[in-house]
């Protein structure tokens, strides 16, 4: 079985494999205060660094009631996959966190998969913004990318509003990017990489697989799912991957991915910034 006869949209097949804004990236830290409701406190933070776009690493954030919702199958007819009802808890910390955040509409918008421990144990899931209070203040870091947009617009192929990479500049050190449906991960940010002439670079990025395969720990089956790059996620002129992912019955799955087994399912979303020489 393909990955196009496990997961078929309802659009045309997207053009493209993947599609990049390049640009200039730089670290800040950022405190994200005590009290705030997540989306808002990114959007401040976004307007103080004076960036287009970028990836903040919310690892340790401290988390009161929040909200957030598991991959899911489709029952709608039309979507190829969904999300599940909406989950609550009372407080959460999460050990590791990636939100990618852009424009919507032309206002600031976030889309973050985490990890994290609450009231019921160890969760990945895609936390709502706009339903999550921050409970303590918390240092995070922000990659800030000047240059280029993730804009969320509609994706003929999946029918999914999401992020798109829009504008770009000819040269910087990173890039955003998109991946498109059925493009094999690894192979594709090799790809785009290499392309873009970095030796070695940090790899940031959320999205979806259809199944996935790991060098080290078994592999993920079900075509449907939540994944999050981690943080030790490195290019050095070849590819180390390693990814956390989650299945709609909750199973939860790791390791460093194998080139060639691990196909995008709805999107998946990325920040590659060349490390300094």
């Amino acid at each position: 079985m393909t990955s196009r006869d496990a997961i078929h949209h309802p659009g045309p097949p997207s053009p493209e494999p993947y599609s990049v804004a390049r640009g200039t990236a730089r670290q800040v830290r950022v405190t994200l205060p005590k009290g705030a409701v997540l989306m808002q406190a990114v959007s401040d933070a976004m307007d103080a660094a004076g960036c287009d776009s970028g990836v903040m690493v919310v690892d340790g954030l401290k988390m009161g009631p929040f909200d957030f919702v598991m991959p899911g199958p489709s029952n709608d007819g039309v979507h190829a996959a969904w999300y599940s009802a909406t989950h609550s808890r009372r407080s959460g910390h999460i050990q590791a966190g990636t939100a990618i955040v852009g424009r919507k509409d032309g206002a600031w918008w976030l889309h973050c998969h985490a990890i994290w421990t609450s009231e019921t144990g160890t969760e990945i899931g895609h936390l709502l913004p706009d339903a999550v209070t921050l409970s303590d203040d918390c240092d995070v870091t922000l990659i800030a990318f000047k240059g280029g947009v993730f804009d969320v617009s509609m994706n003929a192929e999946t029918l999914f509003p999401i992020f798109h990479p829009t504008g770009g500049e000819a040269k910087g050190n990173a890039f955003i990017a998109k991946v498109s449906p059925h493009a094999d991960i690894h192979g594709t940010i090799s790809a785009m990489t290499q392309e873009a002439g970095f030796t070695r670079a940090t790899v940031y990025g959320i999205g979806s697989l259809i199944g996935a395969g790991f060098e080290d720990s078994p592999p993920m089956a079900s075509p449907i799912s939540e994944v999050l790059i981690d943080p030790q996620a490195r290019w050095n002129r070849t590819l180390s991957l390693p990814m956390r992912c989650v299945d709609p019955a909750g199973n939860k799955f790791g390791g460093t991915i194998t080139p060639g087994q691990s196909p995008v399912c709805v999107t998946f979303e990325l920040l590659v910034m060349a490390d300094p020489e």
